[in-house]
C-alpha cells in the first residue's frame, strides 16, 4: 500500500484552543497578520452586546482574500507564509512577521465564535468557525467544513479590500484583561509604530508613548542606534551606551535598550510585572521575558526592563528555531546560545554600574539629611569614610523612603556598636546583594534588640493612648473592635499577632452569626462584638461588652459558653487541638457583683472555667505600666534614640 502523512483535526487543540492564554499576545497575532497584509490602518474595538457579553472586532484594510486564499492561507493549518527568501518582504517591503502559519489559531483560545469577513477587488466572503461544532467533529473524526455567512454586516468590512476578525463568546477569563491597560500592553508588543501603519483601540491610535514605562527609568542602557531621545530624562552619567554586537565573533547585532527603575514597585501595574527583558524580532515580541532564564540572584535584577531587537533570531533563510507557539525559542540553537551570553555579559555590566551610582547618591542623600549629617560630622578619619561607605550601599538596596529609614536607623546602631569595639571592619563583609549580611551583623547586637523594643514599645504605647480616648464613646465601637483585634499584645504581651487561616475564621465566624441571631434582646444590648483569633497555638474568644448596659453575670457566662461550645465541635471536626481561652472585656462590671470582695469572688471562679474577664480600664492601665516602665529605662541611650527619633521624621 502507499503511505500517506495526515495532520488529525484534534492538532487544533494544541495548536491553539489549548496553547494561549495571553489575551494581548492572541490580539497581536491578528495585528501582526494585519502588517502582512499590508494594511496601512487595523483597528481593535470591543462592545458589549445587549446581555452585556463582549464581543471583540479587528479590522484592517489590507489585501484581503479570495475563496482560493481563504482556503490555503487562513484554513490551511501550517500555511508556509516565508517558504522562501522570495517571500521575506510584502509587497510594500515591509518584513513579514508570520512564518509558521498557526498564529490565527491563537483567538481559539479565547473565543468560541469567530467569523471572518474579507474582501478582495470588490468581492465579499464570510465563514464562521465555532469551536463547539469543530470539537465535535473531532469527536466523530470528520471533516469540519466552515459554513458561510451571506449576509456580511456593511460595517464590518474595508472596501475595496480588507479583513475583519470578530470573536464573540469569549470566555470569562478573558475578560480581566480587556481594560484601560490593553493599549498599554498591545503597544509594549511592537515596534512598527510610525511606520505607515496604524493600530486603533476604541478609535485611539496607539503610539510609542503607550508604552508608558520610559519615565520610570533612572538608569538606562542604550543599544547600537536605537532612539536615544526616549531618554532624555536622564542624566549623561545614568545614560551608557554600548555596542550591540553579540559575542563570540558574530556577524549578529541587537538594537534596544535595557533599564532600572528607583523602586521596584514601580515595576509593578495592577496585574502584569514590568520586570522583564523582552526580545523583539520584525518588530514583534518573539519572547516575553529573558530575564527568567538566568540565575541572576542579584537584588539588582529585580528593577530591571529592558526591550532587545533581535532580527537575527528569525531570518528566513536560516532554520526557524520558534517554538510552536511562537513564543519562545530552541534553547539548543547557536543563535540562542550567543544572545544569552550578549544578555548575562549585559546583566554583569549593569550590577556593576548600578553599584557605582547608587553608593554616590547613597553618600549624597545621607548628607542632605541634617541629622545624619551632624552624626558624620561628629565622626573622625577612618570612621566617617566608613559611616559614608555604609550609607552608599544602604542606597543600592533601599526600595523607597520607608525602607530606607528603617536600613538607616539599622545602620546608625550597627556602626555604633561596631565602632565602640573597634570592629568597623566588619562593614566590608556587607554584600548589597545579600540582605542576610546585614542581618548577621546586627543579630550580634544587643544594642540593637533594645533599640527596636524601644520603637515596638513607643509604638505600642500610641495604641493605648488611642484607645484610652475611645472606650466611653458608644459611637467608636467598631475602632476599638479593630484596635483590640490588631493588636492582641494589649491582652497578653505573648499574643503578638492572629495565625488563624481565613478559610478557618470565615467557618467560625458563620457560626458565631448564627449563634447571635438567636440571643435575646436584652443579651444583643448587652454585647457589641464577639471575636475569634488563633494566637501562640491558643483559640482565643473576646467578648466585648457595650459600655452603659449592665447583665448578669451568669448571663455572661451562658452567652460565652455557647459561642466556646460551637468552636470546640467545629475544632474537634477538623482535628485541631482543643485549647480555647476566653476573655470578656467590659468597661465596668456586671451588675450582681455588688462590692469588691464578690467581685473577686466571680472573677477567681470564672478562671477556673477559663474565662477572664478585664476592664478597660485595667487593661490601658496594666498595658501603659507595663511598656513605659521599659520606655524610660531606654531613654539612657538619648544620644542614639534621638537620632532614630528625627530620622523617623523624615519625609
Amino acid at each position: 500500500m502507499e503511505f500517506e502523512l495526515k495532520v488529525d483535526l484534534n492538532a487544533l487543540n494544541h495548536l491553539g484552543m489549548n496553547l494561549y492564554s495571553n489575551v494581548p499576545a492572541v490580539l497581536s497575532e491578528l495585528i501582526a497578520n494585519s502588517w502582512d497584509a499590508d494594511s496601512s490602518e487595523v483597528s481593535l474595538d470591543i462592545f458589549d452586546d445587549s446581555n452585556g457579553e463582549k464581543t471583540i472586532v479587528v479590522k484592517d484594510n489590507g489585501c484581503g482574500m479570495d475563496e482560493q486564499e481563504m482556503q490555503d492561507k487562513f484554513l490551511t493549518v501550517g500555511y508556509m507564509r516565508r517558504p522562501s527568501v522570495d517571500h521575506d518582504l510584502t509587497k510594500r517591503g515591509r518584513k513579514v512577521m508570520g512564518r509558521k502559519g498557526i498564529g490565527k489559531l491563537s483567538v481559539f483560545s479565547i473565543a468560541e465564535d469567530i467569523q471572518i469577513y474579507t474582501c478582495k477587488n470588490g468581492c465579499e466572503l464570510g465563514l464562521r468557525l465555532e469551536t463547539e461544532k469543530i470539537q465535535e467533529d473531532i469527536s466523530q473524526n470528520r471533516k469540519h467544513n466552515p459554513p458561510r455567512i451571506q449576509d456580511i454586516p456593511s460595517e464590518y468590512l474595508f472596501r475595496p479590500s480588507g479583513t475583519t476578525i470578530v470573536l464573540s463568546k469569549l470566555k470569562k477569563r478573558v475578560y480581566s484583561s480587556l481594560d484601560l491597560n490593553l493599549r498599554k500592553r498591545i503597544a509594549r508588543r511592537f515596534n512598527i509604530w510610525n511606520d505607515g501603519f496604524s493600530v486603533l483601540i476604541d478609535d485611539k491610535t496607539v503610539t510609542f508613548e503607550d508604552r508608558d514605562y520610559f519615565h520610570k527609568l533612572e538608569f538606562a542602557t542604550v543599544y547600537g542606534d536605537y532612539d536615544r531621545t526616549r531618554f532624555n530624562h536622564l542624566t549623561n552619567d545614568h545614560l551608557q551606551e554600548r555596542d550591540g554586537e553579540l559575542c563570540n565573533g558574530t556577524t549578529h547585532h541587537v538594537n534596544g535598550w535595557i533599564g532600572l527603575v528607583r523602586e521596584s514597585g514601580q515595576l509593578q501595574e495592577n496585574n502584569e510585572n514590568l520586570n522583564r527583558l523582552t526580545i523583539l524580532a520584525r518588530g514583534k515580541v518573539a519572547l516575553e521575558d529573558i530575564l527568567e532564564r538566568f540565575s541572576e540572584g542579584g537584588l539588582y535584577t529585580k528593577y530591571l526592563i529592558g526591550e532587545l531587537e533581535a532580527d537575527f533570531m528569525d531570518l528566513t533563510d536560516q532554520e526557524d528555531i520558534a517554538t510552536s507557539s511562537r513564543q519562545d525559542f530552541l534553547q539548543s540553537d547557536q543563535r540562542y546560545i550567543d544572545l544569552s551570553s550578549f544578555v548575562r555579559k549585559e546583566l554583569k555590566f549593569l550590577e556593576k554600574e548600578r553599584k557605582k551610582y547608587k553608593e554616590e547618591e547613597g553618600r549624597r542623600k545621607a548628607e542632605e539629611i541634617p541629622v545624619i549629617k551632624e552624626w558624620f560630622d561628629n565622626l573622625k578619619g577612618d570612621a566617617k569614610n566608613s559611616a559614608k561607605k555604609l550609607f552608599g550601599r544602604i542606597n543600592t538596596i533601599a526600595t523607597d523612603m520607608e525602607h530606607r529609614k528603617i536600613l538607616y536607623k539599622h545602620g546608625i546602631l550597627a556602626f555604633e556598636y561596631l565602632h565602640q569595639k573597634e570592629m568597623l571592619s566588619k562593614l566590608d563583609r556587607l554584600d548589597v546583594n545579600n540582605l542576610d549580611s546585614f542581618t548577621d551583623i546586627f543579630l550580634e547586637l544587643d544594642d540593637i534588640e533594645a533599640s527596636w523594643y524601644y520603637q515596638i514599645t513607643r509604638n505600642r504605647l500610641d495604641v493605648i493612648t488611642k484607645l484610652s480616648k475611645l472606650v466611653d464613646k458608644n459611637s467608636y465601637e467598631k475602632v476599638i473592635q479593630e484596635i483590640v483585634c490588631e493588636n492582641l499584645w494589649l491582652l497578653d504581651p505573648s499574643w503578638d499577632r492572629a495565625t488563624e487561616t481565613p478559610e478557618m475564621e470565615r467557618t467560625v465566624k458563620k457560626i458565631f452569626d448564627k449563634i447571635s441571631d438567636k440571643l435575646t434582646d436584652e443579651e444583643k444590648r448587652g454585647r457589641f462584638d464577639i471575636l475569634y483569633k488563633k494566637t501562640s497555638g491558643k483559640h482565643v474568644i473576646i467578648e466585648l461588652k457595650r459600655p452603659g448596659v449592665m447583665i448578669k453575670t451568669s448571663q455572661m457566662v451562658d452567652q460565652v459558653e455557647k459561642y466556646r461550645n460551637a468552636l470546640i465541635t467545629q475544632l474537634e471536626e477538623m482535628d485541631e487541638l482543643v485549647d480555647v481561652d476566653t476573655i470578656c472585656l467590659i468597661h465596668g462590671g456586671f451588675s450582681d457583683w455588688g462590692n469588691n470582695r464578690r467581685k473577686r469572688e466571680w472573677i477567681n471562679m470564672l478562671k477556673q472555667t477559663n474565662i477572664r474577664i478585664v476592664t478597660y480600664v485595667q487593661l490601658i492601665k496594666e498595658a501603659e505600666i507595663s511598656y513605659r516602665n521599659y520606655l524610660e529605662k531606654s531613654k539612657k541611650k538619648a544620644r542614639i534614640v534621638k537620632l532614630l527619633e528625627e530620622i523617623d521624621k523624615l519625609d
